[in-house]
C-alpha cells in the first residue's frame, strides 16, 4: 500500500474521531450546525473518490468487507443535510469507528509488498538498451515502489515517447512526413478524419509535434497496427491523468498493465527501428 494511501485511509478514522466529538458536544437533537455537518460531507465523499478504490486494488481487505464501509459513508453523505438526528450521525459514526482500526488499517500496517509486484517493475525493466530510456524507467520504478505512482507514469512515458521519437528518427523524417501527408489527403477509410500533414526535419522539431499525432502517423507508418494504437492512446490518456490534477485513482494494477502495455508494444516492437 503506497504510503500515502495509508496516510489518506488514517486521516479519515482522525476525521471520524473528530466528527465523534463534534456530535458528542451539541445541545441540541439535530445537526443543524455547519462545521459537523461539513465535515461529514467531506468524510463520505472522499471515501468514495480517494479510499474506496484504493482498498480494492489492495486485495488486502475482503471485498465484503469495504462494501459495508461503503454503505455507512453513504449513509453518512446523506444525513450530511440540515437538521438530521444527532443520533443517527453518533450511531452511523460509531458503526464506521468500531472496527475500523482492525479491519482496515491493522492489515494494511502489517502486510508488505503490493497487490502486484511493484517492487518487479525494475526488473522488468532493466533490459532497455538506450541508457537515456533506461534510467527514466529505472527512476520511474523506483518512484512506483516509493509510493509515487503518478510520477511513475508521466516517467515512463517520456521514456516511451522518446523511443518512438528514435525509431521515427532511423526510418526517416521524409518518410514520416510523406506518410503524414498521404494520411492527410484520405477520404475514406482508416484515416479519413487524419487532417494533420507534417513537416518536421529533426528530433526536435518531432518533439514539438503532439504525442497523438505521432501515434497516428506511425501507425500510418505501419510501426503499430490499430489494436497497439489504441492501447498505447491509452497509456497516454492516464499520463495525461497523471500529470493534470483530477480524482481518477492510479492503482498498482493500473500501473502494472500500463508498464506492461509501453514494454511490448514500444520497447519490445521490432518493427521499431533500434
Amino acid at each position: 500500500m503506497p504510503p500515502e494511501v495509508l496516510k489518506l485511509i488514517r486521516q479519515q478514522k482522525e476525521g471520524l474521531s473528530d466528527l465523534r466529538r463534534q456530535l458528542k458536544a451539541l445541545t441540541t437533537k439535530q445537526v443543524s450546525r455547519v462545521g459537523p455537518r461539513t465535515l461529514a460531507h467531506q468524510l463520505g465523499t472522499r471515501w468514495f473518490s480517494d479510499v474506496e478504490a484504493n482498498l480494492r486494488a489492495s486485495s488486502r481487505i475482503p471485498a465484503e468487507t469495504i462494501g459495508k464501509y461503503s454503505d455507512w459513508f453513504k449513509r453518512l453523505v446523506k444525513l450530511s443535510r440540515p437538521n438530521n438526528s444527532a443520533r443517527s450521525y453518533l450511531e452511523v459514526v460509531s458503526e464506521l469507528l468500531k472496527s475500523y482500526e482492525n479491519e482496515l488499517l491493522l492489515p494494511l500496517q502489517t502486510s508488505t509488498g503490493g497487490p502486484v509486484a511493484l517492487t518487479q517493475l525494475a526488473a522488468i525493466l532493466n533490459d532497455i538498451p538506450d541508457s537515456e530510456q533506461s534510467a527514466y524507467l529505472q527512476e520511474a520504478a523506483a518512484c512506483a515502489v516509493a509510493g509515487h505512482l503518478r510520477a511513475s507514469a508521466v516517467l515512463g512515458w517520456c521514456a516511451a515517447i522518446d523511443h518512438i521519437h528514435r525509431a521515427v528518427e532511423l526510418a526517416g523524417f521524409t518518410k514520416f512526413n510523406v506518410r503524414s501527408s498521404w494520411m492527410a489527403s484520405q477520404t475514406t477509410g482508416r484515416f479519413k478524419k487524419f487532417n494533420h500533414p507534417q513537416n518536421v526535419n529533426s528530433i526536435s522539431e518531432l518533439r514539438e509535434v503532439f504525442d497523438t499525432i505521432v501515434l497516428w502517423v506511425v501507425e500510418g507508418m505501419e510501426m503499430i497496427d490499430s489494436n497497439e494504437h489504441t492501447r498505447l492512446s491509452g497509456c497516454f490518456d492516464l499520463r495525461c491523468q497523471c500529470a493534470h490534477p483530477g480524482n481518477a485513482p492510479v492503482t498498482p494494477y493500473n500501473l502494472m498493465s500500463y508498464f506492461s502495455d509501453l514494454k511490448e508494444i514500444v520497447f519490445a516492437n521490432q518493427r521499431l527501428p533500434k
